[in-house]
């Protein structure tokens, strides 16, 4: 049974600190309420429509889903039917306000300007450069304690020193006399070795430029690898990833067919230098 506090307790209980007593409480002094009870507002039914007649949907379905991506047009809009012989694409987008085409730009041009594809590969192919002396003169520094000079890969780069891309067969017939000079010369230059079937033991290998040549990184030109022939009794081990120099006597030696160069440079009677 509930209690509750009543004003009859005792006064002293009070002055003193006690607790006052609970006495019980009716269970009809304070009815409870239900929960209709709790509003005043009137519960109005909301009617449902009547679902037209032949439909198969009940008449009071449920909450509907939504409907996606679906516009309904102004009857001033109205897009023609698809399969009206006297419809096409241009008039359907027309009627629906569609504009697929940037303002001031012909539509039409689109179709006979090259594709991106196009353009992109079309750069891929250069115009052959026109060949013009860029270095007329060239002095080499002697290295100490050695008959050679030393040479750099710029000093025999036709494109630095010719404007020449790509190389023609012909190409040592535009060389600069002192390009020229140079066969025959003992020099000394510094490059990476291609790699080699064999580790130990080589007699000859190919130097290279750079090292991303000699990791298949980018295909080199024909002035960017030198054909290495070792003195007689001299052999090598194959130096990986490692720049060196190789010293010996400096040869221009075109091989090629009718078309394209296969070599240009050499060197022979070469030792490596670490």
């Amino acid at each position: 049974m509930p209690y509750s506090e009543t004003s009859a307790a005792p006064v002293e209980n009070l002055r003193t600190g006690g607790v006052r007593p609970l006495t019980p409480v009716s269970a009809s002094s304070e009815p409870e309420e239900s929960p209709a009870a709790l509003s005043d507002d009137p519960i109005t039914e909301v009617p449902q429509p009547a679902a037209p007649a032949g439909s198969s949907e009940p008449e009071n379905p449920a909450v509907a889903p939504p409907v996606i991506g679906v516009a309904i047009a102004s009857p001033e809009t109205q897009v023609p039917a698809a399969d009206q012989p006297d419809s096409s694409v241009a008039e359907v987008n027309a009627a629906a306000g569609i504009e697929l085409t940037p303002p001031g730009v012909n539509p039409s041009d689109s179709l006979n300007s090259p594709a991106a594809g196009d353009s992109a590969a079309g750069d891929l192919t250069t115009e052959p450069r026109t060949v013009q002396l860029l270095v007329p003169e060239k002095i080499f520094r002697p290295e100490r304690n050695s008959p050679a000079v030393r040479v750099t890969y710029d000093d025999i780069d036709l494109l630095k020193i010719l404007n020449m891309e790509p190389v023609p067969v012909d190409a040592p017939a535009h060389f600069p006399e002192w390009l020229r000079q140079l066969d025959g010369s003992t020099i000394r230059i510094r490059g990476f070795m291609y790699p080699t079937f064999e580790a130990t033991g080589l007699t000859g290998f190919t130097l290279a430029r750079d090292n991303g040549i000699c990791c298949f990184v980018r295909q080199p030109k024909i002035y960017d690898i030198i054909a290495v022939e070792l003195a007689s009794g001299v052999t090598s081990d194959y130096i990986e990833n490692r720049p060196f120099d190789v010293e010996g006597i400096f040869r221009i030696q075109p091989e090629a067919d009718e078309k394209e160069l296969f070599r240009l440079y050499r060197i022979e009677n070469a030792r490596v230098r670490r």
